[in-house]
């Protein structure tokens, strides 16, 4: 039986902690909202019974567990969650679609173009709530497909740098850094930088008797990897003044993964190792968030994840992080001219990650239910909430998500920190050279092969320039198998918004 919101609050619901209050009035009044506790109270779904796949917990996992527990004793729905490691995930979207195995899927929006035919378009009560219209306007682009709104947005994945700003003011390792390099210790700007820095630190002693680490981040070949080499090539290979492509040549559809610009970011990947904690040539996601949240290392470049883990009230490095944009290049491959061209500004190319979505099954047989449980799932105070623990790999994606007072007021950030971590989207928006994950027909088989590349030239069983040769070869053959033409159809989407076309 659905139970009246009169009668259980949000905080008593599944004994969940009460709703995150920023101290500052919600962008939107809740009650207005029709995926608010207050509105899902009044529904009644009971003998409706909803199949939800969704990663394994705590990144997204966890929060959707969490909501669904919420979202059945407002309604009496019943939801049966189906938790699977991502590298089982991109199979068993595809499995799952084809033969109506599941009503809602969570899954990655880089794979819009292979579930595309088997969803429902976001119906216009969504498309006109409030709290959809705040979304950032490229997240809210990166939800359509062929004119169609299929996705529901829930996440907003970006990469970004992050790194323990307490080392930095550290005066005696100022001082011997000084003297090793004869310049003085600041942030890096450049992945070049990034290791003579990271090198620096790494084994160091700091004044609270800790031994550091120079770098973290994501290694391991069935957990996200690629999009950290991705991140990684990006100011290598895409130049802003080069339009037509960053994976592949649009016109001709030669891939571009093996080019110079690629091949100096695997260098640099392949060198980083030597300044990571111990076990991280084999970590995830996971294990980054939480080495990164608990002080392990000076650096990582990754999702807001780890940034939020490490800001955490309980964390030995609350207020103690800074943030900058990803770090960029002085020389940049320009594939037009076949030569290196130097920019003494320093090229930036926002790395976008599709990130995280949702989306409902055209098969349901029950789509009002389905729907509602996704607007529920984002809505303004679960999504607030969610913002603000790392493990859940809910980030920001409204534009209400960058108000300095909800982390100022209501997660005890220092000013200048909130405003550095800010200052990372308002610059992301601002470049116009950026990239976007590869969104093509069976994407999930070209990261895969990339992964392989990238991981066997990291493990020193090929050279990068062989290891991206091999890559390239294998997305060529993929390419003629599903077809040359239908690929560059579903390509020149992703080419758009890294060209700012659209």
């Amino acid at each position: 039986m659905f139970v009246s919101f009169a009668l259980a609050s949000e905080s008593q619901i599944n004994n969940t902690t009460s709703p995150f209050n920023p101290g500052t009035n919600p962008p939107y009044p809740y009650h207005s909202n029709p995926y608010s506790y207050e509105s899902l109270a009044n529904r009644n779904f009971e003998g409706v019974t909803l199949n939800i796949l969704v990663h394994e917990k705590p990144n997204m996992g966890e929060p959707v567990e969490r909501h669904a527990r919420q979202f059945e004793q407002l309604t009496g729905a019943k939801l049966i969650l189906h938790h699977v490691p991502f590298g089982e995930l991109y199979p068993r979207v595809l499995w799952g679609l084809r033969n109506h195995w599941y009503d809602i899927i969570f899954f990655g929006s880089l794979w819009l173009p292979d579930t595309a035919p088997y969803l429902l378009p976001m119906p216009d009560k969504m498309l006109n709530s409030a709290q959809h219209k705040d979304i950032i306007p490229y997240h809210q682009q990166i939800a359509i497909w062929e004119g169609k709104v299929l996705q529901v947005p829930i996440d907003g994945d970006r990469h970004f740098f992050q790194y323990r700003l307490d080392v930095f003011q550290d005066s005696k390792l100022k001082a011997l850094y000084q003297q090793r390099f004869g310049i003085p210790l600041l942030v890096p700007r450049t992945w070049k930088e990034v290791n003579q820095v990271a090198s620096f630190f790494h084994g160091k002693t700091l004044v609270s008797g800790e031994q550091i680490n120079g770098l973290v981040e994501i290694t391991k070949k069935d957990d996200l990897m690629f999009s950290n080499y991705i991140k990684r090539a990006a100011p290598y290979a895409k130049h802003p003044a080069v339009k037509g492509g960053f994976y592949f040549d649009l016109e001709t559809m030669e891939p571009l993964i093996n080019t110079p610009g690629f091949v100096e970011a695997l260098k640099d990947f392949t060198e980083s190792q030597h300044f990571y904690p111990p076990g991280g040539n084999e970590f995830g996601l996971a294990d980054v968030n939480q080495s990164f949240g608990k002080g392990s290392s000076v650096f990582t470049d990754s999702w807001d994840d780890s940034f939020i883990y490490a800001m955490e009230k309980n964390s030995p490095i609350h207020n103690k992080v800074s943030a900058l944009i990803s770090p960029g290049s002085r020389e940049v491959w320009n594939r037009k001219t076949q030569q290196w061209d130097y920019f003494p500004a320093i090229n930036y190319a926002p790395y976008i990650a599709w990130g995280w979505t949702s989306a409902v099954a055209s098969s349901t047989a029950y789509p009002e239910a389905s729907f509602d449980f996704l607007g529920f799932f984002g809505n303004t105070r679960n999504h607030n909430s969610d913002l603000l623990i790392g493990r859940f790999g809910v980030n920001p994606f409204r534009n209400s998500d960058l108000n300095t007072d909800f982390w100022i007021k209501g997660a005890d950030w220092k000013p200048e920190i909130t405003r550095a971590y800010i200052a990372t989207f308002e610059q992301q928006k601002a470049i116009k050279n950026r990239v976007f994950d590869l969104r093509i027909i069976s994407a999930g088989l070209y990261m895969k092969a990339l992964s392989i590349g990238v991981k066997r030239a990291l493990m020193g069983k090929s050279s990068a320039q062989q290891a991206l040769d091999d890559v390239a070869h294998k997305w060529r053959k993929l390419n003629e198998t599903i077809g040359i033409e239908k690929q560059r159809r579903a390509y020149r989407n992703v080419v758009r918004l890294e060209d700012s076309i659209q």
